[in-house]
Parts: C-alpha cells; sequence; structure tokens
C-alpha cells in the first residue's frame, strides 16, 4: 500500500487527450485542406479569403467555448457531487440554446454577406468571393456547432471511438467534396464553402446516431429543464468565450495593421500560418480541455490531492508533449511553406516560412497560461483575474504588441507579438500567485491558489493508490487506526476497516483482468463528525449498489461481503466519469 500516486490520474488524461486533440487536428486540417485547395486550384487571392474569414471562426468558436466550455465544468461539478440526472437539464439547456443562437446568426450571414464581408475588411475586389463563402459556409453551421457539443458529452458516455470515426469521416467528405466541387463542378468559392457543410453534416450524423440507440445516459429532455442552469454555464462558459472573441477583434486589428504596413503578401503570409493555427494549437487544446475536465470533477469533490496530482500530469505529461511538438513543427517549417508557395525567391515565401518558423513557440507558453486560467475558473474564486487574463491574452496584449513592431519589423513583428503575448500573460499570473499567498511561493500547494474554505486538512484524510490485495490488507489497517484516532467507536472503525477490506478485494477479484495493470484510489474523509469513504478504479463498469438492490432477502448466503457494505453505509452512491467507477459511502 502506498500513499495515493499520479498513475491512473495519468491514464484517465491520456485516455481524454486524444479525442480532444483530434477534434481541434481536425479543424486545422479542414482549414488547410480549404486554403491548399483555396491556393491551387481557385488561385493566390484565395488565400486572402480565407485569412479574411478567420475572424469568423473564432466567433463560431467563442460561441461553441461559451456553451460546452460552462456546459462541461457544470457537469464535471455534478458528477463529482454524484448529482447525475443534473447533467440532462445541462445537456438540454446546452443544445437548445445553441441551435438558438446559431440560427441567429445564420441568417444575419445569409442575408447580408456582403455587409459582414466589408466588416472583415474586404476590399472591393474581395467582397464577392468572401460572400459567395460565407453563404456556402454556414449551410452547415447547426451540424458544426451541435456536433461540437455532442463531442463533450459523449465522453461523459465513453463513446470517444465514434467521435473518431465522425472526424474521419468529416475529414474524407471534405477532401471528396472539394474536389467534387472545385475541380469539377467548378463552382468557385461557394464550392469551397459548401464543401466545409457538408462534412459537418457527416460529423455531426455520426455522433448523433448514438442518441438513437437508447444506450444514452446523459439525454435531451425539456421536463428535466431547469432555466437556472443557463446561468451557470454562461458564468464559467464566459471567460473562454471571450478569450474567443478577443481573438476575432485581434485577428480583425493585425489584418489591418499587416494590410497597412505590409501589404497583401503579408496577408497572404498570415494566412498560410493561421491556417495551421489549429494543427499547432491542437495538442494545447487538447491539454488544457482535459486538465479542465477533470479539474470540475475535483474541485466537486473538494479533492486537494485529487487537483494536485492532476496539476503534476499536467505539466509532466502535457506541457512536456506539447513542447515536442513545438520542436517538430520547427523542423517541418520548409515543407508547410511548400503547400502554399513554391518559389523560394519570393517575399510572400520568406514571411511564410518565418512565421512557421516561429508561431510554434508561443503554444507551450499558451498552453501553461491558459491551463491554469481555466484551473483558477474550475475554483470558481478569482473571477476578476480570469476574466482580465481572458481579455488581455485574447486580444490587448497581442494587439497592442502588433501595433507597435508590424510597423517597426515588418511581418517579423506579427510573429515577435505572439510570442510576447504568452509571455507577459505568465508575468500576470505569476504576479497573482505571488499576491494570493502575499509571499513569494514556497510549495506545489502555494502554486494551486486554494481559499482557506476549500477541502479538509491533511489530518482529517488519509489517500491511498491500491494495486493488489496486500495493498488492500493495508489499507484496511490504516483505515481503522485513521477511525480511532478521530475518536470513533471501535465498531464503526472496525466496520468502516471491514468495507475497504470487502470493496477492494471484490475490484481486485472480479476487476482486474490481467491484460493491464490496474489501480483503485480510495480516500476516506472526517468531515462534520462523519466519515466519507471514496473508492475509484478504472475497471469495467461496475455498481454494487445496483447490486446490493437486486438481493433477495430471504437469502442471506448470497454475496456476503456486499451485504455488510450495505449495513454499514448510511448512504451509497454510484457512478461512471469519464471511464472511473466511482463508489462514494457515507459511514
Amino acid at each position: 500500500m502506498k500513499k495515493r500516486d499520479d498513475k491512473m490520474m495519468g491514464r484517465l488524461f491520456l485516455r481524454l487527450l486524444p479525442v480532444q486533440i483530434i477534434l481541434v487536428i481536425i479543424a486545422g486540417i479542414n482549414n488547410v485542406v480549404d486554403s491548399a485547395f483555396a491556393s491551387n486550384l481557385i488561385g493566390a487571392d484565395a488565400m486572402a479569403v480565407t485569412g479574411l474569414f478567420f475572424p469568423v471562426l473564432n466567433l463560431i468558436n467563442s460561441i461553441n467555448v461559451l456553451f460546452s466550455g460552462g456546459a462541461q465544468i457544470m457537469c464535471g461539478k455534478y458528477m463529482g457531487k454524484r448529482l447525475m440526472e443534473r447533467t440532462k437539464s445541462i445537456f438540454t439547456v446546452d443544445i437548445f440554446m445553441v441551435t438558438c443562437v446559431t440560427a441567429v446568426l445564420i441568417l444575419t450571414c445569409e442575408l447580408a454577406p456582403e455587409r459582414v464581408s466589408s466588416i472583415l475588411g474586404a476590399g472591393e475586389a474581395l467582397t464577392g468571393p468572401l460572400s459567395s463563402y460565407i453563404r456556402a459556409f454556414v449551410i452547415g453551421l447547426i451540424p458544426l456547432m451541435l456536433g461540437t457539443q455532442l463531442t463533450a458529452f459523449l465522453q461523459i458516455e465513453r463513446q470517444e471511438k465514434r467521435t473518431y470515426v465522425a472526424i474521419v469521416g468529416m475529414l474524407c467528405t471534405n477532401i471528396l467534396c472539394n474536389w467534387m466541387f472545385i475541380s469539377v463542378l467548378n463552382m468557385g468559392y461557394f464550392g469551397l464553402g459548401l464543401a466545409t457543410s457538408v462534412s459537418n453534416m457527416v460529423f455531426f450524423l455520426i455522433q448523433l446516431s448514438y442518441y438513437f440507440t437508447g444506450k444514452a445516459v446523459i439525454r435531451f429532455s425539456f421536463p428535466s429543464i431547469k432555466w437556472s442552469d443557463l446561468k451557470d454555464i454562461l458564468k464559467y462558459g464566459f471567460p473562454p468565450a471571450i478569450t474567443q472573441l478577443c481573438i476575432l477583434l485581434r485577428l480583425v486589428v493585425v489584418n489591418y495593421v499587416i494590410r497597412d504596413y505590409v501589404g497583401e503578401d503579408g496577408l497572404a503570409a498570415f494566412s498560410g500560418v493561421m491556417s495551421f493555427g489549429n494543427l499547432y494549437w491542437a495538442v494545447a487544446a487538447g491539454v488544457t480541455s482535459a486538465m479542465t475536465m477533470l479539474a470540475s470533477v475535483h474541485v466537486g469533490e473538494e479533492d486537494k490531492d485529487g487537483l494536485k496530482s492532476l496539476m503534476r500530469v499536467f505539466f509532466k505529461i502535457g506541457i512536456v508533449l506539447d513542447t515536442v511538438v513545438m520542436g517538430v513543427f520547427m523542423v517541418i517549417s520548409t515543407p508547410m511553406t511548400n503547400i502554399f508557395f513554391h518559389d523560394p525567391t519570393e517575399a510572400v515565401y520568406a514571411m511564410t516560412s518565418l512565421g512557421f518558423l516561429l508561431f510554434p513557440i508561443s503554444n507551450p507558453i499558451s498552453a501553461i497560461t491558459t491551463g491554469f486560467t481555466n484551473y483558477i475558473h474550475c475554483l470558481g474564486t478569482n473571477e476578476g483575474l480570469v476574466r482580465f487574463v481572458s481579455v488581455f491574452e485574447g486580444a490587448v496584449g497581442m494587439a497592442a504588441l502588433s501595433v507597435i513592431l508590424i510597423p517597426v519589423f515588418g511581418m517579423p513583428g506579427a510573429w515577435m507579438a505572439q510570442i510576447g503575448n504568452g509571455i507577459l500573460v505568465c508575468l500576470i499570473l505569476f504576479g497573482f500567485i505571488i499576491y494570493k499567498n502575499r509571499r513569494f511561493p514556497r510549495s506545489g500547494e502555494d502554486m494551486m491558489c486554494f481559499s482557506k474554505g476549500f477541502g479538509v486538512s491533511e489530518r482529517d484524510r488519509i489517500d491511498f493508490t491500491i494495486t493488489n490485495l496486500d495493498e488492500a490488507m493495508q489499507a484496511s489497517s490504516a483505515v481503522a487506526g485513521f477511525c480511532l484516532d478521530h475518536d470513533c467507536p471501535a465498531k464503526t472503525a472496525n466496520r468502516t476497516s471491514l468495507c475497504v477490506e470487502e470493496l477492494v478485494k471484490n475490484i481486485v477479484a472480479h476487476g482486474f483482468d490481467g491484460k493491464k495493470k490496474h489501480f483503485i484510489d480510495m480516500s476516506l474523509t472526517y468531515i462534520n463528525d462523519g466519515l466519507i469513504l471514496t473508492i475509484k478504479d478504472d475497471c469495467k463498469p461496475f455498481n454494487p449498489k445496483e447490486t446490493v438492490e437486486m438481493f433477495d432477502p430471504e437469502d442471506k448466503t448470497h454475496n456476503i461481503g456486499l451485504r455488510l457494505i450495505s449495513g454499514v453505509a448510511k448512504e451509497m452512491k454510484y457512478q461512471n466519469n469519464y471511464g472511473l467507477n466511482i463508489l462514494t459511502i457515507v459511514v
């Protein structure tokens, strides 16, 4: 037996990570596919058109983040508190509101595409092509938005494979439709946008199919709606959404500055590099999303040790992985430039190549700042800091540095501004940590910024990681000692100890299949003169509470261990969160 380690947390983090990364990658690949078809089959001006459209993509992302980010945090908190029924309300409110907001956006773009193009900075020559692209793109906007929302909820249902299939279907459809609409049917800019719309529909329909199987735990249900949940969704989704909206504004500002001080070559170079923006950001976004999902659950449980473990995994796995990816992108900067431009003697080629070399440096920095800001947001404290960082990182810092650096250094100033913005935000967050502690941080807990009333003291909680029966027996003995140290009656100490022994033995006997190593994380908390036992394992789903309720009261010999646990427990709750069995027992 040993004190709880990071192995289960690391395994869970790595299981959630691929879907989050692939979801961002596919959006990035779609951007690259569209840009490649645009530059090679339509013409050089098409790169400027797709570049001018980036702010609209950020607006779409901000709406998605507003609802999916808030819904994820709220679902995590309700799951942490074992209130699975409330997640149905979150799901219903989320889907309904996203559909309504998206419908308004579609109407605006379809009725006034020229006006939208003008606001985005399109000149007279590009207004027509951009308007045509916008009209076709928004046809598939509702499937895109709802598909993105469903991804988060399908992870709760352990349906990651369905999302993988949807992503592959989306990519293949986009490539096929781009070739068909542009090369064969000569539909130009309208075909470019329509190909994306059709691929978004495929993505959504594949994910939606799960909800017709009858297996979904979290379902759309108007009777379950609590409209007060909308306020909480917006509250928790607001900071990341503001960041996306600010990115929209800064892209408009940067586009105008580049246009005035560098020219069309600068716009084309910026468009080429930014079309890879989602690919650059994919690992960082996946790392921060996985961290946020798990942080919200541990905040709901007020589990300090779990949050510390999560933060260690975030840096040891997430940030290291993102740094490796940064190096890979820097090495292949020249091949990426060749996707869009082929003549190394042209100014646009040199601008783009330098951008592909420098832009990745900002990613690990942004991952650290975004991850820590999202963590603070999950805590629900210091919302003023979260809003300030969202605005500064999203718009103020980057826009201000661009206005200062681009006129002086030309196009390299745009890439320098991206890196400088991340460094400034890091300094702001570190200053906040010093202010919060009223001194320079001396420990990992100082960096976590816990409020005084959060969680329980170390004396009132014990945590273990268990991997075999011998460790189960040691944990059982330690639990008995913990209970006696807190002046619990000897009978309660013995029953709690026996409860731990029986539960863990049952998990080891029936859940450890031998194909891979499994872990059991156990915690016992003394709070309000009572004991709360929480056991988490990464084995196949099994609900002991449901099994207990199926017992024949006349058969006293069947499942004696579970009967004993049922007799000891004042309350028993079970749920499966992100692939973990979680059993909570109030003794």
